[in-house]
């Protein structure tokens, strides 16, 4: 340290009162330092606990000796600081931690507020802060007082406030926070984050506790043009504490939550190890770990002992979502907790064409575990989600989901590994053509050479009706539809073992010249699978490739042609309603 001042009044210190005329500290340097054992550099180690005094000892308080606090106990006239310097060092860590106050001025007058400001440096980010205090004053005659900081880092601003009441009857607590910046991602040096690159964002709330209650009002969350409102309630006066959210966003803009590259779990480390990245191998390893354990704790929070432990209801409604200017509807969603049970029951969303109806319920009871989610989605046009990806493109159609499945399980995870029930979808689709898949059934000669646009077939439609039994998937009609072939698929999908056997072969919708049309499968588990002819397919390609002078000639003569806009089969209903469908023509 440089330079030390403090002055003090003598008379009023002989009152009982500390009256500071003047604080002034320059050059102030401290070096916090710990070891691999945890050992410090600002403790000694002793222990400054003192034994207890006897009664014999102890002395009862004289009530002339007695300092009551008055407005005026404690006055700071001036207090300034200059080239403050804080490092923290631990072991092991690449840098130090580096807080440095450049000049810090504040004053506590009696009945005025105490006032603080400072500039300076945290990890070499340039920094501005003001504190505000309430007075003794208000503390001493109204038994209350308050709070405000207000700081400034790296394009970010930081705005809490808090006041106290300690009056018996209405003792409370209120703390108001807001965080407000250009840049959300500006964060990750000094926080040691990987934050998203989200810009103009505001968030804020209200938090008021009492006596068996607890407020979060004026909740906010703004992005660009997004924003989410709300208020949280937690009753504790009742045999179980109970939750109610109320959230409604005006207006969700996804454009605004564009982030490019970026993803929760991204991370430039991830990288095989080597003799050049040892170190981030060890982040990676420290990562999964982290991981693991984040996945440790979901799962406490959802088991049956803390699931019973409260109850909660929960309300969200969006009045608007667009992406750019594409309409993508309105929702609501309505959510609870109750003696054990989650259910989401129902979430509703108007998309653009259609509708969608999601209801969920989870009770991971030890004894008798349940899981069921029922979802309907009708005509939504898929185009919306093609034109975010490319605003020119002019592809689209619409898409539907009817699922139904129920289990045994006791999480949402392992739902489908005991699931019983169906999963069905089917999509009308627009200006997607088919491309290399010609190459596949309809006459290879033709296709290859005639031009990429020329004679492209066009995809009409995508159905599959599905039914799950004991986590094994099979399919009862599974198909694409285009406007030269018919591609079909059968065999299953094992949840229990994680397996997929798929076997997919195409039918030309008219006897074709020189056409492969090699059945292929889809083999193995869910995380290592391969794509390959079928046994004994090749075989059997080459000998219709050869024959098909002949054999081609005669279908044309005798055969019946498929619908090249595949009417046949792309208005097959999905649902629990008729499940006993016939196999379209080119299935069998």
């Amino acid at each position: 340290m440089k330079d030390a001042r403090i002055q003090v009044r003598i008379l009023p210190l002989l009152r009982g009162k500390i009256h500071v005329t003047e604080v002034n500290v320059k050059g102030l340097s401290v070096v916090l330092l710990e070891d691999e054992k945890g050992a410090v550099n600002w403790s000694s180690g002793i222990s400054d606990k003192s034994p207890p005094k006897t009664p014999s000892q102890a002395k009862p308080p004289s009530e002339k000796s007695e300092l009551k606090l008055q407005s005026d106990s404690f006055v700071l006239a001036k207090l300034l600081l200059e080239d403050i310097s804080v490092a923290y060092h631990r072991h092991g860590m690449p840098e130090s931690i580096q807080f440095k106050i450049e000049e810090c001025t504040g004053a506590m007058q009696a009945g005025r507020p105490f006032t603080l400001s400072m500039k300076g440096k945290l990890l070499q980010q340039p920094y501005i802060a003001k504190f505000e205090i309430g007075s003794l004053q208000e503390l001493v005659e109204e038994n209350k007082s308050w709070m405000e900081i207000k700081t400034e880092i790296l394009d970010t601003r930081f705005e809490f406030s808090g006041a106290i009441d300690l009056d018996k009857v209405t003792k409370s607590l209120k703390l108001q926070a807001a965080v407000t910046g250009d840049r959300l991602d500006s964060l990750n040096k000094l926080l040691n984050l990987d934050l998203p690159p989200l810009q103009s964002y505001r968030t804020g709330a209200l938090l008021t506790i009492r006596k068996d209650r607890i407020d979060l009002s004026d909740f906010e969350i703004k992005v660009g043009k997004s924003e989410l409102v709300g208020k949280m309630v937690i009753d504790k006066s009742g045999l179980r504490p109970k939750s109610t959210i109320e959230l409604n966003a005006p207006l969700i803009q996804l454009n605004d939550f564009d982030v490019g590259d970026w993803s929760p779990g991204k991370s430039s480390s991830e990288k095989p190890a080597t003799d050049g990245n040892k170190k981030e191998q060890s982040v990676t390893d420290a990562s999964k770990v982290e991981k693991a354990s984040s996945d440790e704790k979901v799962d406490k929070l959802l088991s049956p002992r803390v699931l019973k432990d409260f109850d909660m209801e929960m309300n969200v409604k969006v009045d608007r979502v667009l992406s750019g200017s594409d309409e993508l509807g309105s929702g609501s969603l309505t959510a609870n907790l109750k003696e054990g049970r989650f259910s989401i029951d129902p979430v509703k969303l108007n998309i653009p064409g259609g509708s969608l109806f999601l209801a969920a319920s989870l009770k991971p009871d030890k004894n008798a575990p349940e899981a069921s989610i029922r979802a309907v989605m009708k005509n939504f046009d898929f185009g919306v989600l093609v034109r975010r990806a490319n605003p020119k493109a002019a592809m689209g159609g619409l898409v539907n989901l009817d699922v139904d499945l129920r289990s045994s399980a006791d999480s949402f995870d392992t739902l489908m590994t005991k699931g019983n029930g169906h999963f069905d979808f089917s999509g009308r689709l627009e200006n997607l053509k088919a491309g290399i898949i010609d190459l596949w059934a309809v006459n290879l000669i033709a296709a290859i050479v005639s031009k990429e646009d020329e004679n492209a077939s066009k995809i009409n439609c995508v159905v599959g009706r599905w039914t799950m039994k004991g986590g094994l998937l099979t399919p009862e009609v599974f198909l694409i539809d285009t406007s030269k072939i018919r591609i079909c698929g059968k065999g299953q999908v094992d949840f229990t073992k994680e397996q997929l056997d798929l076997k997919i072969a195409p039918f030309p919708k008219k006897p074709e010249y020189f056409s492969l049309a090699t059945p292929i499968e889809v083999k193995g588990k869910f995380t290592d699978f391969g794509l390959g002819i079928q046994s004994g397919g090749l075989i059997g390609t080459v000998v219709k490739f050869i024959s098909s002078l002949v054999t081609t000639t005669l279908q044309r003569l005798v055969g019946k042609e498929l619908p090249a806009d595949g009417k046949d089969v792309c208005e097959i209903p999905i649902g629990p309603e008729n499940r006993s469908v016939k196999l379209p023509e080119g299935c069998k």
